[in-house]
């Protein structure tokens, strides 16, 4: 058996949750759409040697790694949208008022004002979904403000009895009500958007890159309309002389929107994932996924497996694709912030105040049904307010965990990659029962083939040898385009970046992954 058949026959089948919009793809037309920049002074001598080469041949011959790819290389301001806006407002401004008068320049003054608030929420590097969502704020304040001035003017008609002993306390009243409203508003739909606009404004991929990024990849689906993985086969032998077989899968994704998608940590252009299955004596020992840090590890009989059209188990494991971050899990599950990482006392506290604040939206919500369900909550749990994990299971009437902070929504509910056989029977969740409409409804293009399309990497292509990053480099290393399959982040205080050990060394990632499982 060959190479390139040792991996079809192990091959993962990949599950992917119902809103994901990037899928497993070849590197070449992702090469074709970016350009190339130094992130260094070396890396702009180097580069400036190899001008009028190709990039898909010019990044195998470099050999520093002070280099990013840009994928989405169009300008994001219409410069000539604005022109042809100030060219009209003048014009139209003109026959309003001599046409209209007053009342014509005032409409026309207001008409203009809102198409460049739209232009403004196109072209602008920020979250889209924010700008309506603050304006609707603006005007419930003021709804709540404006009624302030008749309190403030002696009446001609009504005593000073009735104003101020019967229509001020029912202002009041429905004053409170009103900004109860507006804070929950707040609570709701602005400020679960405020850390993805802080991160947005630091990095360099912010949701309008991630939508353009979209569009690019779904263009290039037209072409390419099958997902890929690079197949690397190696030969190793143990320290107790086990002769071990490592089949990697290098799955490559032109954008990682899990912000966008799922309220998660970062985004960034280009994504490299990787599943590998162990061959221990010739036979399947254990699955190794990549997932953000050192990558997890599970038993070969512990996997779950794809069944052929008699029910029968294949050798081909399940693998779920968390949306947006694509880190690979072993069966369909959602990962809250505080299993996600080690967090810090900060983290932390930003957790449990998330929780309080939704846990006592719920106990004085004017809805009843809100308010049952915190009472209830107390009730069974005998909820102690300053206990870390006290609001970490509450749902709210929607059945959503009212801690909204970032979530890996590996459910499995949406494209399904790899051998097809009989999946109906295969595990997943909703994961429309963790997210708004806004992310669970949005639109994708999924690729039209389902099958793999398989590229052998043991020859090294020489794109390989790239040791840059595969997408825009940022002022936040976790926003930054990640360096290629063979090489590792640049670590502090090192001058050349290293390969990675799962690339190098897979027993040693082996070991370290059975470590930590234990």
């Amino acid at each position: 058996m060959n190479d390139l058949e040792l991996l079809k026959q192990y091959e993962p089948v990949l599950r992917f949750a119902k809103s994901e919009r990037f899928f497993p793809m070849a590197v070449e037309p992702y090469l074709k759409r970016c350009m190339l920049f130094p992130s260094g002074p070396h890396g702009a001598g180097e580069l400036f040697s190899h001008l009028n080469e190709p990039l898909i041949d010019k990044i195998g011959r470099l050999e520093g790694h002070e280099y990013f790819l840009r994928f989405v290389n169009k300008p994001l301001n219409d410069f000539d949208a604005w022109i042809w806006w100030g060219v009209s407002s003048v014009v139209g401004a003109a026959a309003a008022w001599f046409f209209l008068g007053a009342v014509g320049l005032e409409i026309a003054v207001f008409v203009s004002l809102s198409v460049a608030l739209i232009l403004f929420m196109l072209a602008s590097p920020i979250r889209l979904r924010i700008i309506p969502a603050l304006l609707v704020v603006i005007v419930f304040l003021a709804l709540g403000i404006a009624p302030i001035w008749f309190f403030l003017r002696p009446s001609e008609y009504l005593s000073v009895a009735v104003e101020y002993l019967i229509l001020f306390p029912i202002y009041l009243i429905a004053l409170f009500l009103l900004l109860m409203r507006v804070s929950k508003f707040v609570i709701e739909k602005v400020l679960p958007e405020g850390p993805g606009l802080i991160m947005d404004m630091l990095s360099q991929a912010t949701e309008k890159i991630a939508r353009e990024s979209y569009f690019e990849y779904a263009d290039i689906l037209k072409e390419n309309p099958q997902p890929v993985y690079y197949g690397r086969v190696l030969r190793e032998e143990g320290e107790k002389g086990q002769r071990w077989t490592i089949l990697q899968y290098h799955f490559f994704y032109a954008f990682n929107d899990w912000r966008l998608a799922a309220n998660g940590m970062n985004h960034h252009e280009g994504d490299w994932e990787m599943t590998a299955v162990y061959l221990r004596n010739e036979k399947p020992y254990a699955v190794l996924m990549s997932q953000h840090g050192a990558g997890n590890i599970e038993k070969w009989d512990a996997v779950l497996k794809a069944l052929d059209q008699d029910d029968k188990a294949t050798t081909h494991p399940i693998i779920y694709a968390a949306l947006g971050s694509h880190a690979n899990y072993s069966k369909p599950e959602v990962i809250r912030s505080p299993s996600m990482y080690k967090t810090g006392r900060l983290q932390r506290f930003l957790f449990w105040f998330d929780g309080l604040i939704h846990y006592l939206f719920l106990l004085f919500n004017p809805n009843q049904q809100a308010r049952q369900i915190a009472l209830e909550e107390m009730r069974m749990n005998q909820i102690k307010l300053f206990d870390e994990h006290a609001f970490d299971e509450v749902r709210d009437e929607m059945d959503h965990y009212i801690v909204r902070l970032p979530m890996e929504i590996a459910s499995g509910d949406g494209f399904r990659v790899g051998y097809q056989g009989t999946f109906a029977r295969e595990p997943r969740i909703r994961s429309a029962d963790y997210l708004k409409a806004i992310m669970s409804e949005r639109v994708k293009t999924y690729p039209p083939v389902k099958e793999w399309k398989r590229i052998l990497l043991n020859s090294e292509p020489s794109w390989v040898q790239y040791k840059g990053l595969w997408g825009v480099k940022s002022w936040l290393s976790e926003e930054s385009g990640p360096p290629g399959p063979k090489w590792d982040r640049l670590r502090k205080g090192e001058a050349e970046v290293k390969e990675r050990v799962r690339w190098e060394k897979p027993l040693d990632w082996l070991a370290e992954l059975e470590s930590n499982k234990h």
